[in-house]
């Protein structure tokens, strides 16, 4: 009898045995409807196309806001920015104690970029006396010395350019291999002083005027005066024909006044 009954309860479906659970949560939220979205006024009453445009428009005072805040929240390359004036130059220079030699740091360089490379790209601001790359260094950078403060003022326009495929970073350094703590730190204050100097810069026109384009008066060939002795007209060489015939005056000449002194008369 247990055996039929058991066989019983196994035929029938699972509702039947009572556990309908599985199965019901579904069909119920198959049952229920999905919720409209709600609409807002906005939505409903659109504004005109006049009215939206002034409200996206930022007001003067978030304008100013914004800029400052770019400003602030600048990368620490000087891509864009203007150089330094000959005054902020001078200014900076008499703070340095070796001030004769115009030395700049460039850092982010790549390894495998050569001193030839780095002197070709800063020949662009103005003479460059010499480029020295550190044998033992942890990254990459490199000294770049100007020979004279021209060249100096417009380096700094190079910071934020690509040398080998890095953007590098051109600051103030000073001349000599070691270098203390101390004198690290004011270089450090000193590179961020510039910075904000040149930020500054954006609204100063003398600055702004200092690009890396050659003016066109040094880029005419100025051609000097001749020079009496070095630009003395060559003369021809004579040709055979031309040289018998002066043999031959010659010649002549010397038989007439042979004959002058031996008192005949030709």
């Amino acid at each position: 009898m247990n055996k039929q009954k058991r066989k019983a309860r196994a035929s029938l479906p699972p509702a039947a045995n009572g556990n309908d659970s599985d199965g019901s949560d579904y069909e119920v939220e198959w049952q229920v409807k999905p919720t409209p979205p709600k609409i807002n006024k906005a939505e409903l009453y659109p504004l005109p196309p006049q009215v939206t445009k002034n409200l996206q428009k930022p007001a003067r005072g978030a304008r100013k806001a914004s800029i400052s805040s770019e400003e602030d929240n600048d990368d620490g390359t000087g891509e864009g920015l203007p150089t330094l004036t000959a005054e902020q130059i001078s200014g900076i220079l008499e703070t340095i104690k070796n001030n004769k030699r115009f030395v700049l740091i460039v850092k982010n360089v790549n390894f495998s970029t050569a001193k030839e490379e780095i002197w070709e790209h800063f020949d662009q601001a103005g003479r460059v006396k010499g480029v020295r790359i550190p044998k033992h260094r942890s990254s990459g950078f490199a000294f770049v010395e100007m020979e004279n403060a021209d060249g100096f003022q417009k380096a700094f326009l190079l910071d934020g350019s690509f040398i080998d495929g890095r953007k590098i970073s051109v600051n103030l350094s000073e001349s000599g291999n070691k270098k203390s703590a101390t004198r690290i730190q004011l270089l450090e204050k000193k590179n961020a002083e510039i910075m904000k100097l040149r930020k500054k810069n954006r609204r100063n026109v003398e600055a702004a005027e200092i690009t890396l384009v050659p003016d066109a008066s040094l880029l005419e060939k100025k051609v000097p005066p001749p020079d009496k002795y070095l630009d003395k007209p060559k003369r021809k060489q004579p040709t055979k024909k031309e040289r018998k015939e002066l043999k031959q005056k010659t010649s002549l000449r010397a038989k007439f006044k042979n004959l002058e002194k031996k008192g005949i008369k030709a």
